[in-house]
């Protein structure tokens, strides 16, 4: 799958999710882009493309979304996802994506070397699991909450074209969108093919040293 096909699969997550409910709605917004809004963005108008907005205005939209953020781990009809709050931050905080929105990456304890991943590489075991919350800046500047995305280690035999790994998507709103090898599949093959470049690296990508948590 080319680079394209894969973007507006995300586009297609991103923005097939309803809104979340009125008392949890973003009223989250980056000041300077709100007081001049911008055209909308390209990458399937997913929203402001991630070199739009410094750190510090990420840093203080995440800071205006935790609780919404918060709440889309809370009620993940997925498992596993709901088991993330109190897992450790593997990133200092959200990361632009070319995808065109911000993610922070949490794992959980079987997951602990993923933070060394960019010097030991190591193969994590099965159990592992990697999280990542999300969220999109409009062209106005309005923030809203993402999708969860998690990747988890499943038994051998999972899946093994990508290394028994299981990848599950869940809306803001709490219902699953789709996991590899279970329920609508294929609404999330996406993330198998984009994570199939880091097949060398056990199909994980790297949070870049200035971001990762530890440095």
């Amino acid at each position: 799958m080319g680079k394209w096909p894969i973007l507006l699969a995300v586009a297609g997550v991103l923005w097939g999710c309803s809104p979340l409910p009125k008392d949890e709605a973003a009223a989250c917004r980056v000041a300077r882009l709100a007081a001049a809004p911008a055209p909308a963005a390209a990458l399937g108008g997913l929203g402001q493309p991630p070199e739009t907005l410094t750190a510090a205005e990420i840093d203080a939209t995440a800071a205006c979304l935790a609780p919404a953020l918060d709440a889309a781990v809370a009620r993940a009809e997925d498992a596993t996802i709901r088991a993330t709050r109190g897992w450790r931050p593997a990133s200092r905080t959200y990361i632009a994506s070319e995808h065109g929105y911000f993610l922070q990456v949490f794992v959980n304890a079987a997951a602990a070397d993923y933070v060394r991943l960019a010097e030991a590489a190591p193969k994590l075991p099965q159990g592992a699991a990697v999280l990542k919350r999300s969220f999109r800046v409009g062209a106005d500047g309005t923030a809203r909450v993402g999708p969860v995305f998690v990747m988890e280690r499943m038994a051998p035999g999972y899946d093994p074209g990508f290394a028994d790994w299981r990848f599950a998507v869940t809306t803001p709103e709490g219902p699953r969108m789709g996991e590899s090898g279970g329920r609508d599949a294929a609404r999330v093959a996406f993330c198998g093919e984009c994570h199939r470049a880091a097949r060398a690296q056990d199909f994980l990508f790297y949070v870049p040293p200035r971001h990762r948590v530890g440095r």
